[in-house]
């Protein structure tokens, strides 16, 4: 088992999983441009543990770990609101869908053709993006405020009232 401190750019799946490769490191939240998009605290870090294993003695495998906190806005009031991940995640890679069959349910199972190579950022983000609520908001009422004195209420008049004014005519008939 090799055992790596910091991450790599590039993923060599077969090559990390044949020696059980270990990888830990950190990322800056502004390396990873899908986050530093929708988070507040861009300066922070996010910590990733990866192990890599052959499954079935052929299947590249991923068990990781990934740890952050995210300050996203909240999708009522607008304000800061604070997401502690501890994103756990166990995938498997595969050429063709068929050779995914023999594996256990727990893997979610990603198809990569004949691509061996996969870039640490996006893997790392697509999975943190998976794992943040589609419309994240406290789970208090936040919802804005509204004094009751300013509540203007606005007199709507019938857009029908014009026509009472208007004469019936008979049309020549005296």
């Amino acid at each position: 088992m090799e055992t790596v401190k910091q991450l790599p750019k590039t993923i060599k799946l077969f090559k990390f999983a044949r020696k059980e490769a270990s990888l830990h490191g950190d990322y800056k939240i502004a390396a990873m441009p899908r986050i530093s998009e929708i988070a507040r605290n861009i300066e922070d870090r996010i910590k990733v543990d990866l192990s890599f294993y052959l499954e079935n003695d052929k299947t590249p495998c991923i068990k990781g770990i990934i740890n952050a906190n995210i300050i996203l806005d909240c999708q009522r009031c607008l304000e800061a609101f604070p997401v502690e991940l501890k994103v756990n995640f166990n995938l498997a890679f595969v050429r063709y869908e068929d050779q995914a069959e023999g594996l256990d349910s727990s893997f979610e199972v990603y198809i990569i053709g004949e691509e061996e190579d996969l870039d640490s950022i996006d893997l790392i983000t697509d999975e943190i993006l998976l794992s943040i609520p589609m419309a994240p908001s406290h789970d208090f009422d936040c919802s804005l405020k509204i004094d009751k004195e300013e509540i203007v209420e606005e007199i709507r008049k019938n857009p029908f009232d014009v026509l009472k004014n208007i004469k019936m005519t008979d049309f020549g008939k005296e």
